[in-house]
């Protein structure tokens, strides 16, 4: 985004902003996207002292970014980038999109999705999903298959993870031809809670692939645990 439109939406936004803290988080964002084709990278300090919380996205081959969490509740969380750019998630899965050339509008039966149960080796969802160019009405299938136990690293300190593979496919025509019918979804939960803690989602075949990180949840889990990080560890 050109920089006198970031600032021109910057400004906007403390019109409307109502809370200091989202405010202090939104200002951080525009100084971050200030920093063009550099991967974000937070150190522990400064994201244990954030009054809100952060998300890390790659889209596609681009860099890196920060999302904010604008707002939160038991089931979803709504962040923001920059450019305001919207993801709303729930329990790690996005599941609503804004500021996309294609936004995801809709999806049905989150409750039932295999990612918020104990057991989910096995596991079969079906959902429809709707988007705003292209296709609606989509009936789609996941099946989910649990792998071995696996370790990751963040903050040069690692954490324990289950990688869950989803397999997903359409199994409804929609309203249009489409080539490519089938796609996959990876997540990595944390071994103890089941908490989604990072993630690598195409949100319809052949489109861009998300990588998303809950930094904040890792960096909560770490101070939970007793674990021992230095301040500038990123």
């Amino acid at each position: 985004m050109p920089i006198a439109k970031l600032v021109f939406s910057f400004c906007c936004f403390l019109l409307i902003a109502g809370c200091s803290n989202t405010y202090r988080n939104y200002l951080d964002l525009i100084q971050l996207a200030l920093k063009p084709g550099e991967d974000v990278a937070l150190t522990y300090s400064y994201l244990t002292d954030a009054p809100n919380d952060f998300l890390y996205v790659r889209n596609g081959n681009r860099p890196r970014a920060a999302m904010g969490l604008m707002s939160g509740t038991t089931n979803q969380q709504k962040w923001l980038s920059a450019d305001q750019a919207v993801l709303i998630t729930e329990q790690g899965r996005i599941v609503k999109t804004q500021g996309l050339s294609n936004d995801l509008l809709h999806v049905t039966n989150l409750a039932s999705d295999p990612l918020k149960r104990v057991n989910v080796d096995k596991a079969s969802w079906i959902r429809g999903v709707d988007w705003q160019v292209g296709t609606y009405g989509n009936e789609v299938r996941s099946t989910f298959i649990v792998g071995s136990d696996q370790t990751l690293e963040f903050f040069a300190q690692p954490i324990n993870v289950i990688k869950i593979t989803e397999k997903l496919n359409y199994i409804s025509d929609g309203h249009y031809w489409r080539f490519d019918t089938a796609w996959q979804n990876t997540f990595w939960l944390d071994a103890e809670t089941g908490k989604v803690l990072k993630s690598q989602q195409q949100l319809l075949p052949g489109g861009e692939v998300f990588e998303l990180v809950f930094i904040s949840d890792i960096v909560r889990i770490f101070q939970q645990r007793g674990v021992i990080v230095t301040g500038d560890a990123v």
